[in-house]
This record gives structure tokens, sequence and C-alpha cells, in this order.
């Protein structure tokens, strides 16, 4: 069954609920208040009949017109495919008419059919020049004038079944929604119904859900299980997109969830607090919108204050421009959304947007180029745009659908033919992101050379820590990968260095070095510890390390442990003492090495430590006996 939904628009009391009543046999206003006033507040849903054999789902939404309520309208009007735009004939055009018809054409609804209504009450001249006027206004509003126009008249039995099946006809002409994208729907009812806890409603805007499925419901990230799903008050195990869907929910209470709130499957949604957007301020409004205006943004069935930064100066009517929201509250967004924006004080629609980039740094305006690809180019356009504004962070494959409105399916396709587009790992990056991240390795390279001129090689985690604030880890990888293989950079265990690095010692240092070893050397079993060390060279701990470094790797000297040191002579000559002490007595105490050794406690349980390290000892309860260093002899 392919799936569509039909909005009302129209103002208020030119018969929209009478008229859904006609078509549906629902009445949509479901409030006291509503039926007592006669006038519709909030927003009612129906389902229309599509005849028998039909493979159309169509479910209506019925909004209010009144001026006051034109933010519940606009949660209606999200998510729909096909206007039904209500004109009484006795009227015309009026200004939540046109209200409602630009804010269709800001949410991108490109289809719709007029219904004249009331025209019983009208001669055929006066119905004749109030339908023209409808054409006269879709074309100021639209630049179109193609929609059909229907006489009607609900309480004449007149004209409802010819609408019926213009609405059907023309809904199925429509190219319904994806199945294969990321599930998501724009809440517009939460309650508790007694058996079946939390249900919420709206239209879901895109993907399947099930029964069973786990739903985050963004803001806030509470996460909730499917109980129920029905269509029109039927149970479904399955819904698609482009239906009205109610979710009875386990694991969240009603009072937690409310209209704006986002149910959403995937691990890549977030919580916006800036939106980089293209704006349209239709010629047919009158108002401007200026750098830093205060602004209501109207997204899903969200609506949020924010602060409009413009690229270049202000937006006339008739003009677009890129332009960054601040947004006062966080919003659920995807690149290529659509959003209506009115005036904060007096409260009037002034322009639509589309969303281009979810929370873009603060360098946006040099990004609109890419913007643009996003939201204008082909698939593959889009992803390598996406791709690059990334950076060195990297596209994953969470993450792309949602930074360039493609589902997945198209996200893989695209990447096969996106230029410029390298594949690592779970992520994409631009080309040039790969060659700016290896000559970023190579220059943080020489620096740690240059601040460590007596190393021989410098640490990968000290590299790696260096560049990974400008780029992800499986790039990295993969660049020092490349650098090994060319040659570029040579491995040394967990160090690296570049091919023409060498140690640097001023002759200061070297004659240093020499009295370590001459020290260690002297003092045999017995030699000064690294504190009595730094008295050689000036107390700078710094170099203490570098050169006690250099002598291990040189094998000059032999580290017992950071504060203890060795002539290579004297450590073979312990290795021997503590081998002739085992082969007498097994399992050995620590007095009878203490004897064989010669030297104080102070020395003596370093080297039995570093002899246990060693696997020349092993020490038990009773004593310690020959390590699998001795035993393998």
């Amino acid at each position: 069954m392919r799936a569509f939904i039909i909005g009302t628009a129209g103002h208020v009391d030119h018969g929209k609920t009478t008229l859904v009543r006609a078509l549906t046999g629902v009445d949509t206003d479901r409030w006291r208040e509503e039926k007592e006033r006669g006038l519709t507040i909030d927003l009612g849903f129906a389902r229309l009949p599509t005849g028998e054999g039909s493979d159309l789902e169509i479910g209506m939404v019925d909004v209010p017109g009144h001026e006051d309520f034109v933010k519940n309208m606009l949660a209606g009007a999200t998510g729909i495919d096909l206007l039904l735009l209500v004109v009484a004939a006795d009227e015309g055009p009026m200004p939540q008419t046109r209200e409602h018809l630009v804010i269709a054409r800001l949410l991108g609804v490109k289809a719709g059919v007029v219904a004249l209504t009331k025209v019983d009450r009208v001669e055929p001249e006066w119905q004749e020049l109030a339908a023209e006027t409808v054409r006269d206004e879709l074309r100021l509003v639209l630049g179109r004038d193609d929609w059909p126009v229907i006489p009607v008249s609900p309480v004449k039995s007149v004209g409802v079944e010819d609408l019926r099946e213009a609405l059907v006809r023309r809904a199925g002409s429509l190219e319904p929604r994806r199945q294969d994208d990321l599930f998501r729907l724009p809440v517009d009812r939460a309650f508790s119904v007694r058996g079946a806890g939390t249900v919420v409603t709206g239209t879901t805007w895109s993907g399947r859900v099930r029964v069973g499925d786990d739903v985050r419901l963004l803001p806030g990230g509470i996460t909730a299980r499917i109980r129920t799903l029905q269509v029109h008050g039927q149970d479904r195990q399955e819904v698609g997109p482009g239906r009205r869907c109610a979710l009875a929910l386990v694991g969240v209470d009603a009072d937690a969830v409310s209209r704006g709130t986002v149910a959403v499957i995937g691990a890549g949604w977030s919580e916006a607090a800036t939106i980089g957007a293209h704006l349209t301020v239709p010629s047919c409004l009158d108002r401007p919108i200026e750098p830093g205006q205060r602004v209501r943004v109207y997204l899903g069935t969200r609506e949020v204050m924010a602060r409009v930064d413009l690229a270049h100066g202000t937006l006339e009517p008739g003009a677009e421009g890129w332009a960054r929201l601040r947004l006062e509250r966080p919003i659920v967004a995807r690149t290529g959304d659509r959003f209506v924006v009115r005036f904060y004080s007096p409260v009037a629609v002034v322009a639509g947007g589309r969303v281009a980039e979810v929370d873009p740094p603060g360098d946006w305006r040099s990004r609109t180029d890419p913007w643009l690809a996003l939201l204008e180019g082909e698939p593959a356009t889009a992803l390598a745009a996406a791709t690059a504004l990334r950076e060195g962070r990297g596209l994953t494959a969470a993450e792309a659908p949602l930074l360039t409105g493609l589902a997945p399916a198209e996200v893989t396709r695209a990447a096969e033919r996106a230029p410029g587009v390298l594949r690592v790992g779970d992520r994409w990056f631009a080309v040039h992101t790969e060659e700016s991240c290896r000559a970023a390795l190579l220059e943080d390279l020489a620096e740690l050379h240059r601040k460590a001129r007596r190393a021989r090689a410098a640490s990968l985690a000290a590299l790696r820590r260096g560049v990974q604030m400008s780029f992800a880890g499986p790039l990295i990888d993969h660049c020092m990968a490349t650098l090994v293989g060319r040659g570029d950079v040579l491995v040394e265990g967990p160090r690296v260095k570049l091919p023409g690095h060498r140690v640097q010692l001023t002759p200061a240092e070297e004659e240093a070095r020499e009295a370590i070893v001459e020290a260690v050397e002297a003092g045999g079993l017995e030699p000064p510890m690294v504190a009595d060390l730094s008295e050689g060279v000036g107390r700078d701990a710094g170099l203490l390390h570098d050169l006690l470094e250099l002598l291990v790797e040189d094998e000059r000297v032999a580290a017992v442990n950071p504060d203890l040191y060795l002539s290579p002579g004297t450590e073979r000559d312990l290795r021997e003492r503590v081998r002739r002490v085992l082969a007498r007595t097994t399992p050995a105490q620590a007095s009878e090495f203490k004897e064989a050794l010669g030297v104080s406690r102070r020395y003596l349980i370093p080297y039995l430590e570093y002899m246990d390290a060693q696997g020349v000892t092993r020490r038990t309860s009773e004593g310690r006996v020959p390590g699998p260093a001795l035993q393998s002899r």
C-alpha cells in the first residue's frame, strides 16, 4: 500500500472541518470547546476512503484556520504530501488562506487541490469569480495555477464525491516516501491510555517501525519500547512512512513526552543547538529578516526561539541567502529538512528554510559552497560535500544519512561514485584530508625530534595525541601505515622516527654521559643512585633521564629500576652470584643472597625484585627458587 497524508489549509470558518467530515465520516473536532465555539483549535485526524481495490492509504490532517492557532496548524502541516486548500466561495481568499498557502510552499508541498466551499450561497457568476481569485492567489504564492478547483457544498451534498475523486487521483500520482530510510516521527500528541500506557501520535516522516522496536525520544534521549502500533485505530505489526501512527510505549511516562518530541531509530540522531540553513523570504510577504533578529522556528512539530545570523546582511522579500540559527532550545534536524520562520512579535510568517548543517562551527560562512552542494547536488556530490565538511573527523556510516539527507542505501551507492572520497574503516574522508593528515604526522614528528633531540625516536602514542584533535583514529592509523610503507617513517617498537633523525648531544652532554658510565662502573654492586648521579648534570632531571635512556639503548648500563643502574659486567656478576646461591640452597632466603652479594638492604631488595622480573628467580612462600631463565639453561 502506498501511503500519503493530505492536510487541510484555509481561513477560519471556511468549512474545513465540515468538509473533512463529509469526505471521511469523522468529526475531527475532539475538544468540547471546539464543538461549543464551532472553531477548530487543535489538530484533527481522519482516514479518507479510497475505494475498493485501491492501493492507496490516505490520512487527513485537519488544521485550525484561526490566526491564534497557526502554530497548531504548522504542527499539522509537517509531513503532508498533498494540500487541500479550502476557500469559501462567498468570501474568497482571506489572510489565513495566503498564510497557509505560503507555509505549504515553504514546507515544499507542491501538489494540491482547491475546494471552493459554500457554493450554495452564491450565484454561478460569483462562484466563477471566486475560483479565478483563488487561481490568482496560487499564481502569486506558488507561481502556478494548475491545481484543480472543485466547487463543493457538504450541506447540499454538492461536489463531495468529485472532490474525493480529485484527491485520490492526485495522491495516486505522487511519488511515495522511501521505505528504506531512517525512522522518524515528530510527535503531535502524547497521552496515557489505561492498559496501553503512554501513547504518542504523529505522522511517520521516514522509515519503518515495528512492534517491539526501541525508539529514542529526542530531545532528552529517553529510550522506550513499542508495545503496540495503530494506524487510524487499526492494529499493525509494522508501519511505514506517510501514515498517521499511534505508538504505545513502554518505559516512559506520558508527562515526559510532548508535542515537539521526535521518536527516532538509529545511532546518528542528535540534538542541535544551532543549524546552518538556506533561507527564502517569499516576495508575497512584506517583512525582511535582519541580522540578529529573534524569530520563531517551526521544524516538525517543534517550535523554538532563535537568533538569526545572516551571511550577507538583511534579507528583503523576494530574497534568499545563507544563515545560522542560534536556537534557544535544542531541536532534532537533518540535512534537507524544511522549516518555517515566523517573527517573534508580531507573530507572522516571514520565511522558510532548509537545513544545510547541524551545529556548524564558528566559521560557518566559509562552508556555504558545500552547503549548496548538499542541498542541490546529486547524491554523490552531496556525499562528497558532507565528507569535506567533516574534515579530519570523517563521515561515519551512521552519520552519513543524517548529514546528507540520503537514505542509507543511497549513501552506499553514492559513495561508489563520490568524487575525491576515500573509505577508511567505517568512515569516509576527503582525499585532500588524507594528504593533510600525512603532512601533519610528518610535521609533528619533526617537531617531537626538535623538542627531544637527545632521543633516538619519538613515542608513537605521543605522535598520535598530537594530531588526534584534528584527525580521527582510523585515518591516523591509515596514514601512518602509508608513511611506514613508503619509508618516510621508521618504526622502532612503540616508537617512530624520521629516517634522517640522529641523536644530538652537546659536548657538555657527551661529557656528562661518560661520567655517568664511569660512576656506575666504579660503584660495582653499590653504584650511585639516580639522585646522586643528578649532581653530575646540574640536577637537570630531563637531561639525566635522556642520557640514561641512551646508555640503556646502547647497552652501556642496565636498568635495575628507575633509581638504580648497573654496568653490564656488574649485572652479569649479579646474575652469576644469584645462580650460585640457588645452586647451593633452594629455596634460598634473602639473608643468603645478602651474604653472597655483600650489599646493604638498600640494594638487596631492588636486586632480588630485578632477578624476579628477569626470570632468574621466582619468589615463593618458602623463599626464592630458580626461575624460568635458569631452568631453561
